[in-house]
């Protein structure tokens, strides 16, 4: 078995810890996997067909590990509609803005920071990949952590994450 094998097998032990712990859920193509469909639960945002923000709860991206992972970060795709500085929904080519990246961080990390950047957990407006969103969180004063259903000028009750149940 190859490094890349090991690391994959590796990678899917972990989502499938993840997944039984209700943070994620996710289907996985190839033997081991290349391929994850993610979903995430968390209050995040998104424009209404008004163009108002709103709160969306439930999150979709792919993530690709090309032959260079993990020596290079994983493709990242949104698959969803989001308001935020460092994502970019599928009307805009889902872009994802990681920032650093390590060898050493695992595809569970990496749904870590998914899941804390779609729910402002975690932002940077200065490398931003939307820079609406950007400046309208610097002229909203929007910190790390905020709570994301009074942004969109909704009280949302949080809702639990989703039952979690990884498939092959």
């Amino acid at each position: 078995m190859s490094p890349r094998e090991r690391r994959l097998l590796s990678d899917l032990r972990a989502m499938e810890d993840l997944a039984a712990a209700g943070h994620v859920t996710f289907r996985s193509e190839g033997d081991p996997p290349e391929v994850y469909r993610l979903m995430l639960n968390g209050a995040g945002l998104a424009k209404d067909a008004e163009g108002r923000l709103a709160v969306r709860r439930l999150h979709r991206c792919d993530v690709y590990l090309h032959l260079e992972y993990p020596r290079r970060p994983p493709v990242v795709t949104w698959q969803t509609p989001v308001f935020h500085p460092n994502l970019l929904g599928p009307d805009r080519n889902g872009g994802v803005c990681l920032g650093s990246w390590s060898a050493a961080e695992s595809l569970a990390d990496l749904c870590r920071r998914l899941h804390a950047l779609v729910t402002y957990q975690s932002f940077n407006t200065s490398d931003a990949l939307d820079n609406e969103a950007a400046a309208w969180a610097r002229e909203a004063g929007v910190a790390p952590g905020v709570n994301v259903a009074a942004l969109a000028g909704t009280e949302v009750a949080p809702e639990p994450l989703v039952e979690a149940r990884a498939a092959r």
